[in-house]
């Protein structure tokens, strides 16, 4: 075979390009999702992790037992409404901060440069658990958790793009 008849070899770590219909170029890893299992098993485990957070053992009933004790510790003149308003939005903020750790998994991870589908996964998935709440004991779904879900991964997504995009 002669040399004009062979493609021309990408120079090591420059990622080979596709042009797209509008004439812009795309990097081809960019425009698949990763399918080894070492991309997605940060993710899949994590998952798991919020799998286990939606079952009863982590309802507000029982996390209540070990979370406000420390919060009474931590202020003891509170009231016992103020410790059950702490209480309720560490909760909370345990829903936005486990969606923003599923984003920058899956970004970091299989969908590296893919931030919208990776976002469309945490949104999916948020609706997966809350899904799965209706059948654990003491849980309940709710459309609002989807929300703070959400708004969490879209935070993580605001911050990958302050950091990654900018640059």
């Amino acid at each position: 075979m002669e040399q004009a008849d062979r493609a021309p070899k990408t120079p090591k770590g420059v990622s080979p390009t596709i042009v797209t219909p509008n004439g812009a170029t795309t990097a081809i890893d960019a425009a698949i999702p990763s399918l080894a299992l070492r991309d997605w098993l940060p993710a899949i485990v994590w998952m798991g992790v919020l799998f286990v957070l939606s079952t009863t053992i982590f309802s507000a009933a029982n996390t209540s037992t070990f979370i406000e004790p420390v919060l009474r510790w931590i202020f003891p003149s509170a009231s016992w409404a103020t410790i059950s308003l702490m209480h309720g939005l560490i909760r909370k903020a345990a829903h936005f901060t486990n969606y923003a750790v599923l984003f920058w998994l899956l970004i970091r991870g299989p969908l590296k440069r893919r931030p919208y589908t990776a976002l469309a996964c945490c949104v999916i998935y948020a609706f997966l658990d809350e899904g799965h709440q209706i059948f654990a004991v003491g849980r309940g779904a709710s459309l609002y958790d989807v929300a703070l879900d959400s708004s969490g991964a879209l935070f993580s997504r605001f911050l990958n793009a302050a950091v990654y995009d900018a640059s």
